[in-house]
């Protein structure tokens, strides 16, 4: 299953990397895959993720110049991430998400959609390292399929225990007009998706005012749409929680920084990185985390 995740992960990390450098270098998305060096189109059998930069040694077939160093580091380290992924979604055997019914189609899609969100957070990553931008065609399309994601679980989620209350042999007296208890549930499961998009247009409002307040210093208008991103994809409370890793890891990365003096203080640093490292921490031990923090607060007090 791991290893699944890892192969999958590698793919994921190679077009991650191509993406971001394409939009650094303003060039079209259909265009196939070339040496940055020569710019002659590559074969097939040279765009295996990991293992072409290993048997080729790091150089280019046709110029024999070195492969960036980063293209191998970005399709390995997104094949250890999507293993991560696939080991925290999926069950211990595989074959069970093919089971060919509403909870285990719930799980495939669930799976589906975390592989691309950190894809996503991958291109983010690398694009606002390197250009200090959050590129809103990456941004918009990802936002459009995260409430595609969040309508299509929610009916799925409601009909399936519709589906589950009507095969109980007392069901019919949990339903209307005998009972509230389906709708109740019903609400509730939508409520959640609707917790997400509030969650969403909150930490976009934050980061506005912050944007405000600063006077554009300290945030750009990439970070807003971003944040609204995430928190349509990881909803309420792991957003926050993104967020607050976010700004402390970020925090500390300046503070080395000034220390070692590669940067002086009031010069910015891109913050699109940090928000997809807290982002990518909550989409996996989120629950976790949280948990232990209010046990903590529990047993403190």
């Amino acid at each position: 299953m791991w290893l699944l995740g890892f192969v999958l992960g590698t793919i994921l990390g190679s077009f991650a990397k191509a993406t971001s450098d394409r939009i650094q270098e303003k060039v079209s998305f259909k265009k196939r895959s070339y040496c940055q060096s020569c710019k002659k189109t590559l074969r097939w059998y040279d765009l295996f993720p990991v293992f072409s930069f290993l048997i080729l040694r790091g150089h280019c077939r046709f110029c024999h110049r070195k492969i960036p160093l980063g293209n191998f580091l970005a399709e390995l380290v997104m094949g250890i991430l999507i293993a991560l992924v696939f080991l925290a979604t999926l069950p211990t055997h595989l074959e069970q998400i093919f089971i060919a019914d509403i909870p285990h189609l719930l799980l495939l899609i669930d799976l589906l959609f975390r592989c691309f969100i950190v894809t996503v957070l991958a291109i983010i990553f690398l694009t606002d390292l390197k250009l200090g931008i959050i590129p809103d065609r990456i941004t918009y399309p990802a936002m459009i399929i995260s409430l595609i994601y969040l309508i299509l679980t929610t009916v799925l989620v409601s009909w399936n225990f519709y589906h589950e209350v009507v095969l109980i042999p007392f069901g019919k007296y949990l339903m209307p007009p005998y009972s509230a208890y389906l709708t109740d549930n019903i609400q509730r499961i939508v409520m959640d998706a609707a917790w997400s998009l509030g969650a969403a247009v909150i930490s976009a409002l934050v980061f506005f005012f912050l944007i405000v307040i600063t006077r554009g210093r300290g945030m750009g208008w990439g970070d807003v749409k971003y944040v609204f991103l995430l928190g349509l994809a990881l909803g309420y409370p792991n957003i926050v929680l993104a967020i607050f890793l976010a700004f402390i890891s970020g925090a500390v990365i300046a503070l080395l920084l000034m220390a070692f003096k590669k940067r002086h203080f009031g010069q910015t640093i891109p913050f699109g990185p940090f928000l997809s490292l807290g982002a990518f921490t909550a989409l996996l031990f989120g629950a976790k985390i949280i948990n232990w923090y209010i046990t903590s607060l529990k047993i403190g007090s």
